[in-house]
């Protein structure tokens, strides 16, 4: 028959738990990193690129402000017609003033949308050609000063 010692589980320890979480090694980290370059120098280097987005930037805001400020007013002049259809309805006294009112406003509903498609249409064409130019343009003009400068 084996005999515990009950004695010692009334013993306390008096030695701190061992850190688990790194296994006993030094605080995990990153080595520090060598950089070939200062702030400076890094901005200088992407400077071409960084104005080239930066006019683009500029263009497509402004191809985008123009876009929605004509579908602002296109959205606009239709609502103020397509509200005063029911008025227009009431006022008419025959079937034929009814088919008269109706027809109007769908031709000229057909046509406001054709005109304004094809006016947002021309307006992206726009915008996509002004940003293509205006970047082409930055990165020739980037190519002749690094050409310049013998990088």
């Amino acid at each position: 028959m084996t005999r515990i010692n009950r004695g010692a589980s009334k013993q306390r320890r008096t030695k701190p738990m061992a850190d688990k979480s790194t296994n006993g090694r030094a605080e995990p980290s990153f080595p520090p990193m060598v950089v070939p370059f200062n702030f400076e120098t890094l901005m200088e280097l992407n400077r071409p690129a960084l104005t080239a987005m930066a006019e683009m930037n500029g263009k497509v805001y402004d191809g985008i402000a123009t876009m929605n400020k004509n579908w602002a007013a296109f959205v606009n002049r239709r609502l103020k017609e397509d509200l005063a259809m029911p008025q227009q309805l009431a006022s008419c006294k025959t079937v034929q003033d009814m088919y008269g009112v109706y027809a109007e406003f769908f031709q000229t509903a057909c046509a406001d949308y054709q005109s304004s498609f094809e006016q947002m249409t021309k307006l992206g064409k726009s915008l996509a050609d002004d940003t293509v130019h205006a970047v082409q343009s930055r990165m020739e003009e980037a190519t002749r000063e690094a050409r310049a400068n013998g990088r």
